[in-house]
């Protein structure tokens, strides 16, 4: 049986990253990052799309930019779900007010095959922004959050948070589960990336966690796909993702 709301595991896997005190006086987080893996590759971008690049996301807001994005010189802003890139001059050269919903419909059967480079930018950012707030992301208004049963990850006995999302955060999908280990860090997290597809369960893990201005980010991610019963497929990596040089702002 599933626990209440707000479960006790919630508030001890916050702690443990650093704690909501301290979270609370950060207003972004920067990281350089290297995306591998095979899914720009399918949709057509290079395999190295985010190879290197500076992700900045806010705390309070959905915003990121990445730069250089998609070329030096120019910047990808996500904001709230819009999408837009900009010169080195900052003028608007491509935008998109709506990000997500070209996914879906008619116009979502193209981006089966390809997607622009506005299609990348959204999908990278609102999943960008979700990795470096989780897990106080989860504390927030409209979370909800129960304690799942146990299972094992990679060899370690982790406990389970099951989330929903509130309806206006940009998010793979609003049923999420997030396992942490006896130390409270997060060690996977499972969800379907509905803008891939339906058929596009991931199975995410993170590892390599370490400790930036007081609060403990995974430098290392690798999403793996999960065939029907949850087991992760051992490969492709759909997503590989490593992360250095993270600051607080």
């Amino acid at each position: 049986m599933k626990a209440a709301l707000d479960p006790p595991l919630l508030d001890e896997v916050i702690q443990a990253h650093g704690g909501l005190a301290r979270w609370r006086d950060v207003n972004e987080v920067s990281a350089h990052i290297r995306v591998g893996g095979a899914l720009m590759a399918a949709k057509g971008k290079r395999r190295d799309h985010f190879s290197d690049c500076r992700v900045t996301v806010a705390t309070a807001e959905q915003r990121v930019t990445t730069e250089p994005y998609p070329h030096p010189g120019s910047t990808g802003v996500f904001d709230a779900g819009a999408v837009r890139i900009l010169d080195r001059g900052g003028r608007v050269v491509a935008e998109r007010e709506d990000g997500r919903s070209p996914f879906f419909g008619l116009s979502g059967l193209a981006r089966k095959l390809w997607w622009s480079d506005l299609d990348a930018l959204y999908f990278s950012s609102y999943a960008m922004w979700n990795y470096l707030n989780t897990p106080f992301m989860l504390s927030g208004d409209g979370y909800g959050v129960v304690e799942g049963e146990e299972a094992e990850v990679e060899g370690r006995r982790c406990r389970r948070l099951d989330v929903t999302f509130p309806e206006p955060v940009h998010a793979h999908s609003r049923r999420q589960s997030f396992y942490f280990d006896d130390e409270g860090m997060l060690r996977r997290n499972d969800y379907t990336a509905q803008v891939v597809g339906g058929f596009a369960r991931g199975a995410h893990f993170a590892s390599g966690h370490r400790t930036f201005d007081g609060i403990v980010f995974p430098t290392s991610r690798r999403v793996l796909l999960r065939a029907p019963g949850g087991r992760p497929l051992p490969a492709p990596a759909v997503v590989t993702i490593e992360l250095d040089s993270i600051a607080l702002g």
